[in-house]
């Protein structure tokens, strides 16, 4: 599972794509990830794309509008709102403070 994440996080953000990939249904493959690590599937690709996010926002010069495309997010201020949800700081924030 964290090989097929780690392959689409960047364009496959839904369960369902996973589950597929697994031959299993959605609600099988979310019972088998909260069992075994407490997290729901949603959680766990969430947290990839977060992890991949601090990443370029810290080792990037690009805009944290480009960045936002290229995790595939639809426009910067959704990416902005799940990326303060996860971490506590604005994607802007955390630049500042990781930067200096």
């Amino acid at each position: 599972m964290e090989i097929l994440i780690d392959e689409n996080f960047q364009t496959e953000k839904l369960p369902k794509f996973y589950a597929q990939h697994l031959n299993i249904t959605t609600k099988h493959l979310n019972r088998v990830v909260k069992e075994t690590i407490n997290k729901t599937t949603s959680e766990l690709i969430y947290e990839r794309i977060i992890l991949e996010a601090k990443r370029l926002i810290v080792q990037d010069d690009e805009s944290l509008t480009t960045i936002s495309h290229r995790l595939e997010f639809s426009d910067y201020s959704y990416f902005s709102k799940i990326f303060k949800l996860k971490t506590g700081f604005t994607p802007i924030d955390f630049r500042k403070k990781y930067r200096n």
